[in-house]
């Protein structure tokens, strides 16, 4: 009995080893296992923090080419809109220079009628340019009306946005028919009081930090039916 009693108080000091033992190891696998859940945290959140940028990126991208579709579909829908004046008689109207540029629409950027637009390059706090797009309501507006709403600063009291922001350059040339030299080619200035016509397309040249840059509008209307307008409705 005694021999059966020694061993069994033998059998129990080995059996509080063996747990503090296994107790040890399973710290040692927690840890573990907890460092390496934090490494996978670590790298699942880089991960995700470089598909934001990336598709924070391609929304910036996004807007930036929405705006150009905007103000490519506005130019596109240029109509012939005659205007009159005493000495020049009717004209279509449009105004182009290396300030910028104005037209009537039939496809605004936030209005349900034909607007008046004006596509403008204006220098910003920074020093460098930005070209705006503004849209009027043209209603029956005469030209009086129209140069009356630039030059009294109307035109920023309706709707408008932002096409290019901080380029260090902005010219514009327009493509269109001399009536005296019977002959296409592009200008620095083209006002249809003078041509008689409309431009056939708008080139934007710009320059910012990826160097420059051009952009090409197509004006899909150019009626020249209403040059007559002068002989059937002549300026009284």
């Amino acid at each position: 009995m005694k021999y059966i009693f020694s061993g069994a108080n033998n059998l129990f000091p080995q059996r509080r080893l063996a747990s503090k033992g296994y107790t040890f190891i399973e710290v040692v696998i927690a840890v573990a296992i907890f460092t390496t859940m934090l490494m996978l945290g670590s790298i699942a959140l880089n991960q995700t923090l470089m598909q934001y940028k990336a598709l924070a990126q391609k929304g910036f991208s996004f807007w930036q080419y929405a705006k150009i579709v905007w103000l490519d579909k506005s130019i596109a829908s240029i109509t012939d809109y005659y205007v009159k004046d005493r000495q020049y008689g009717w004209f279509p109207y449009f105004k182009g220079n290396q300030n910028g540029f104005s037209y009537v629409s039939l496809s605004p950027f936030a209005e349900d009628s034909p607007c008046v637009v004006w596509v403008l390059k204006e220098k910003n706090e920074k020093g460098d340019y930005d070209l705006k797009y503004y849209e009027l309501p043209v209603d029956t507006k005469k030209y009086e009306d129209i140069e009356d709403d630039f030059l009294f600063g109307n035109y920023k009291k309706g709707n408008s946005y932002l096409v290019l922001a901080d380029v260090q350059e902005i010219n514009f040339q327009y493509y269109g028919f001399d009536i005296n030299k019977i002959k296409y080619e592009w200008f620095n200035e083209f006002d249809g009081k003078l041509k008689k016509t409309l431009p056939s397309a708008i080139m934007i040249s710009y320059k910012d930090k990826e160097g420059d840059k051009k952009l090409l509008l197509k004006v899909n209307t150019n009626s020249m039916m209403k040059l007559i307008y002068n002989e059937i409705y002549p300026y009284k």
